[in-house]
């Protein structure tokens, strides 16, 4: 019976070990791509591009870090001086047994204060 409680935990153990490695790569290139569009933000706050090509460098910095990214997943907005970043996207998890989909949405804004 102990030698049945041992394996059942090793297995426990190994599963659980196999969906880390399945689902963090995506975590953290969440966790990236939320650094990213905050530092764009920034430097985008300054400088007199359209809403379209923000949306396009951002999609295009993401595909660099391996999140995929389209441009029509990103929604930038100006509103005076202040500058918004909205990204959506999904990343599909195949798992032998239960395949998801893990759903991200982050968004981050900077204020000009040379208003």
């Amino acid at each position: 019976m102990k030698e049945l409680k041992s394996i059942f935990w090793v297995l426990v153990l190994l599963i659980g070990g196999f969906v880390l490695y399945k689902t963090l790569p995506a975590y953290w290139g969440n966790f990236k791509v939320n650094q990213m569009i905050s530092d764009e933000a920034v430097y985008y706050t300054n400088f007199p591009k359209s809403e379209a090509a923000i949306a396009e460098a951002v999609s295009q910095k993401a595909q660099d870090l391996d999140v995929p990214l389209s441009p029509e997943q990103v929604t930038v907005l100006r509103t005076g001086g202040d500058l918004s970043i909205t990204i959506a996207y999904s990343v599909h998890i195949d798992l032998p047994v239960y395949p998801f989909d893990l759903n991200f949405k982050d968004s981050t804004t900077n204020h000009n204060v040379m208003k």
